[in-house]
């Protein structure tokens, strides 16, 4: 606006206008923002230092928030782990329960079709007179005698004579011997081979050489909870990330990963907790006793680990707190530097108008006054 052709007076009301008319642009964009510094212009000290502060609160932020999605990860592996403990505990009642029946006896069964012999010596392997010796447990071993003529029945009636011994044949015709005791059973040959000859293998029986079909029954359910357990460790994960699958994922707790965390997960699987599948069927009281081992190892595992994730999330609420009460921190020192006050712009505001008001007026009885004297030279 070209002044030039207006008198003092009138040029100094005009400028009064145009500087409360900035100061009420100001004011007003005060309170509109809430802030006092809304550009560098407005104070360069205050406004670059409330914007370090706020860019580092916003890197807590985006840490906080990262730090979320691990926390999720800790409590799905929590929650995993609780269940796995349970699993095993149920496999723990399987195999009481399998202890608590009777034992297999141990058994030699051959490989060759002997009861519908006539003669057993017409075996290939076995002549008259061969003879092989049966012992249960420290009894003394009994010697059998294989003599021309002798049908399947008889050697069966041999067999049975000797304490603590029971045979019979298979449904496919193999000679079938057993202790009856739970002793071990030992069979060799002492003059010729007859026990090959009768598809016999000689040497030492233990229990896991029988059958109890029972016991193998509950070695199958046992089996079935280990599948079980390597399913519910699978499905374990968390946006990806498993602790129960051995990933070791990393906690960072600053923008720049120099205060981290790092989880380290286990193998959750059967195998991984070193839980093996029900060896021989549990036909033997030592198999059975080392399932139980096995169990009570892997349940000592999984407790420590509950206990090691535990003391984890600790670690990290507390550091995620550490970070809330930092940016909150951050932000109010910007705020600080910047917020404006409500109540002073109001004010401010106010006295603007009515400062505007009386200039106004006062620039226009000026300008009437200066317009009477032109006037009078009219």
């Amino acid at each position: 606006m070209d002044t030039s052709f207006l008198s003092s007076s009138a040029r100094t009301g005009i400028q009064t206008l145009k500087s409360f008319n900035d100061l009420f642009g100001r004011t007003s964009e005060r309170l509109a923002t809430g802030l006092r510094v809304n550009r560098a212009s407005d104070g360069p000290t205050a406004f670059f230092t409330a914007k370090a502060l706020n860019d580092r609160a916003g890197d807590l932020n985006r840490v906080m928030d990262a730090v979320s999605t691990k926390i999720g990860t800790v409590q799905a592996a929590e929650v995993g782990g609780r269940a796995l403990q349970r699993l095993v505990q149920v496999a723990e009642g399987i195999v009481n329960a399998a202890a608590s029946l009777p034992a297999a006896d141990p058994t030699a069964t051959g490989t060759v079709n002997v009861a519908t012999e006539t003669d057993v010596t017409n075996l290939s392997g076995v002549s008259d007179g061969d003879q092989f010796s049966v012992q249960v447990g420290t009894d003394a071993a009994v010697s059998v005698t294989v003599s021309s003529g002798d049908t399947p029945d008889e050697l069966l009636a041999q067999l049975n004579a000797i304490d603590n011994v029971s045979a019979s044949f298979t449904s496919g015709g193999e000679l079938q011997i057993s202790s009856t005791n739970g002793e071990d059973l030992a069979l060799s040959e002492v003059s010729g081979a007859p026990l090959a000859g009768l598809g016999i293998t000689a040497g030492t029986f233990d229990q896991s050489t029988g059958t109890n079909p029972a016991r193998a029954a509950k070695a199958a359910e046992f089996d079935t909870v280990l599948t079980q357990i390597d399913q519910l460790a699978g499905d374990s994960s968390f946006l990806g990330v498993n602790l129960l699958t051995g990933d070791s994922p990393v906690v960072q707790f600053n923008p720049d990963g120099s205060s981290s965390l790092t989880l380290n997960g286990v193998n959750g699987g059967a195998a991984g907790l070193g839980i093996s599948r029900a060896a021989n069927g549990f036909q033997s009281d030592a198999d059975i006793s080392a399932a139980r081992t096995e169990l009570k190892g892997a349940l000592s595992s999984l407790r420590g680990f509950s206990a090691r994730l535990s003391t984890d999330l600790s670690v990290i609420d507390i550091r995620n707190d550490f970070n809330a009460n930092l940016r909150n921190t951050l932000q109010a020192g910007a705020a600080k530097l910047t917020l404006s006050d409500p109540n002073e712009e109001g004010a401010n505001l106010l006295a603007l108008k009515t400062r505007t008001s009386l200039a106004t007026a006062s620039f226009s009885i000026s300008q009437r006054a200066e317009a009477g004297v032109l006037r009078l030279f009219g």
